[in-house]
């Protein structure tokens, strides 16, 4: 038996391990179970190895079946797969058996990264790919030659000169959030070919509950595609406009009945631009975009909050959604699109309108109600009113958590804003809501997404169902409806990386704006005393210092990985680029590799040429000139007797082919292998070619 079956099965444990540690323990045991049958010699060929097998198997199936919620789960089929891995690798017995579980390790140690987001991820990708090298030098290598050491050293040649190419795709391959089918997605493939819309009719909502936002969070279907004229706005300004709620229950928020006939929508639609213009009296930061919105059972279009401008088939309402003439049940509607990213709407309310917006269910959140009603007596407009309130949310108790449920009942909104202060979109924008109502502001929540997912060096935008969101329109006379967001003045949670809770700290710089009464910092002046006149620490310079091993970590943790598309624009505009594209990053991949394939070869052909020998050549043209004269020299002739047998048969080249004959012999035999000897022979060799 071949050694290479110990380094497959070095390389399978690997390859699983990071699967393993978080698998119930029962699948190392059968898969260690299957291993052992491989050591079972002729044993395991019968129907006793057969059988053992196939107990192994049936052991899976029940240890799945009360392990996991479902057959078909991630964790319950990995579990199968690396059982059957193990099983295979028990009975293998060729070559051919030995690669296909090469190809499974490579299964699993791509299923592995999906495990480990640091350092160790690249540490053990790496030490996995060594050890495939080795398995594959050891299964195509003569068994002689398969010692460790030749081994180790082969396989270490192959990954070194594998490293460049991998850093150079590494580098060059275009960065892409999210899974590839999004390519396909954003330019034109249709969706109906990549996904089942099921349980996608999102188009159907008419209730917002509870946890309903961070329900819809965990769907990663697709809800729309956006392709910018230009730049991408920041994503933070991007708000897919859906359903407007103005009707709360004490539980939960619902549309009216009935909202979605078509004929009362198109009665009350905005449907000239001399409406529309009056209805924007202030609009900023227009941005022009093409809208694709998937099939999703109902008419929201989601135009970018707020449209200014009606497309085909399609109509703006009266609260400024963008909705569809018919439903949306299979085609996918795609057209051109101007929004604002900045507005004010609304030029005056109805009666009817300001009693919705002013409504309070009876007998429920009493607190909430008592703290509106507060803020109205301190303060007699609605600016003031909504600044005292922003306030009380930047006071930095309050958590944005999404997957917070606070126990339902009539008193929620009570609980989630003066005891738990903690909670989803819902809770910041329901509360906010009900608590401008209680003050005597108007206000109403919109609900839809945010942001999306920016194809890496694209200007297309998906927005799937995981960006659902909601947030707060406030109403306020002479100036109408304006957007408000209590989730940017909430600190969130938790943000497990550092660099992006620097920009989570930029964003909420917002509630140093709302805070009136708070105090600036010492400021150091030029004479570098702060304003209390108290001198200012001086600092000392030091020298330069080796980096720490901490330092250089967090290095690899941000070059490596956390390399995303933001850091590759990085290393574009430090090599001078300062555009680029997903599509001149594949050009100039495929250059840098073709151009590293072409270092390699050359170094190939420099290292097996041969090394031209001149005095062998210019020997050589001598015999063929000789050859072509009738005197053609054989295999066993050695060059004295070539040259007794040059003088018997021809006498007249006696005295010149003895002369060139006698210095070859000097220079290849003799001890007079200078360099003039030899230029002296070429030079006679070519005189008696030039003679002959």
């Amino acid at each position: 038996m071949s050694g290479y079956h110990h380094w497959v099965l070095l390389t399978l444990v690997m390859a699983a391990f990071p699967s393993l540690l978080r698998l119930p323990p029962w699948v190392a045991g059968i898969a260690l179970a299957g291993g052992v049958l491989h050591y079972a010699g002729p044993w395991r060929k019968g129907w006793y190895g057969r059988a053992a097998g196939a107990l192994l198997l049936a052991a899976t199936a029940v240890a799945i079946w009360f392990s996991f919620e479902s057959w078909f789960s991630g964790d319950a089929v990995l579990s199968f797969f690396i059982v059957v891995v193990f099983l295979k690798w028990g009975e293998a017995q060729t070559r051919r058996d030995y690669l296909l579980l090469i190809f499974a390790a490579v299964i699993l140690a791509a299923v592995g990264t999906l495990y480990w987001e640091n350092l160790l991820n690249l540490l053990h990708m790496l030490a996995v790919v060594f050890l495939l090298t080795a398995s594959l030098v050891a299964i195509h290598i003569d068994d002689r030659r398969s010692n460790v050491f030749f081994l180790i050293r082969r396989s270490g040649l192959l990954f070194g000169l594998g490293l460049p190419l991998m850093l150079l795709l590494f580098l060059t391959f275009p960065r892409i959030p999210g899974p590839l089918w999004d390519l396909g997605l954003a330019f034109g493939l249709p969706v109906k070919a990549m996904m089942d819309r099921g349980a996608g009719e999102f188009g159907k909502v008419k209730s917002l509950q509870p946890g309903g936002i961070h329900r819809a969070s965990q769907e990663k279907e697709s809800v729309l595609v956006a392709e910018f004229e230009g730049a991408v706005p920041s994503k933070s300004r991007l708000y897919w406009r859906g359903p407007v709620f103005w009707d709360y229950d004490g539980e939960s928020w619902k549309l009216p009945d009935g909202w979605d006939n078509r004929t009362n929508l198109r009665r009350r639609a905005i449907r000239t631009k001399t409406r529309l213009d009056r209805e924007l009296h202030f609009r900023k930061d227009p941005v022009r975009y093409t809208l694709r919105v998937m099939p999703n059972g109902g008419r929201w279009l989601y135009g970018l909050d707020v449209p200014a401008a009606p497309a085909p088939e399609a109509f703006i309402s009266d609260e400024y959604q963008l909705l569809s003439i018919r439903q949306i049940d299979d085609q996918e509607p795609k057209f051109e699109m101007l929004s604002y990213l900045e507005y004010a709407a609304g030029v005056e309310l109805t009666p009817e309108q300001r009693a919705r917006g002013l409504s309070w269910p009876e007998n429920t959140n009493p607190r909430l109600r008592a703290l509106g009603r507060e803020l109205a007596q301190r303060h007699r407009n609605a600016d003031d009113i909504l600044h005292q309130a922003l306030s009380l949310l930047a006071d930095g108790t309050y958590r944005f958590d999404s997957g917070y449920i606070v126990p339902p009942g009539k008193d929620s909104l009570d609980r989630f804003f003066f005891d738990e202060k903690k909670g989803g979109a819902e809770y910041l924008a329901g509360s906010f809501v009900m608590l401008m109502r209680a003050a005597g502001v108007p206000a109403r929540m919109v609900s839809g997404y945010r942001g999306g997912t920016i194809i890496a060096l694209t200007n297309f935008v998906i927005v799937k169902r995981a960006d659902a969101h909601a947030w707060v329109e406030v109403w306020q006379d002479g100036k109408g409806w304006s957007r408000v967001e209590p989730k940017d003045i909430v600190l969130p949670l938790e943000v497990k990386n550092p660099e992006q809770q620097a920009d989570k700290n930029k964003e909420s710089a917002v509630k140093m704006e709302v805070k009136k009464t708070a105090e600036a910092p010492p400021v150091k002046g030029p004479d570098k005393t702060d304003k209390a006149g108290k001198p200012a620490p001086v600092k000392r310079e030091e020298g330069w210092k080796l980096p720490s091993i901490s330092s250089l970590l967090g290095g690899l943790q941000k070059w490596v990985i956390r390399y995303d598309p933001d850091r590759q624009m990085e290393v574009l505009k430090g090599v001078g680029l300062k555009e680029g594209n997903w599509l001149d990053l594949l050009i100039g991949g495929a250059a840098g590799v073709l151009s590293l394939l072409g270092i390699y070869l050359s170094a190939a052909w420099w290292r097996g040429r041969r090394r031209v020998d001149r005095v062998a050549e210019t020997w050589l043209r001598f015999c063929r000139r000789l050859e072509r004269l009738g005197l053609k020299k054989t295999g066993q002739e050695c060059p004295r007797d070539y040259l007794l047998r040059v003088s018997r048969e021809q006498p007249e080249l006696a005295a010149a082919a003895e002369d060139i004959i006698v210095r070859y012999i000097d220079i290849r035999y003799g001890e007079d292998g200078s360099t003039e000897a030899a230029a002296l022979f070429r030079r006679q060799v070519q005189r008696f070619i030039s003679m002959t």
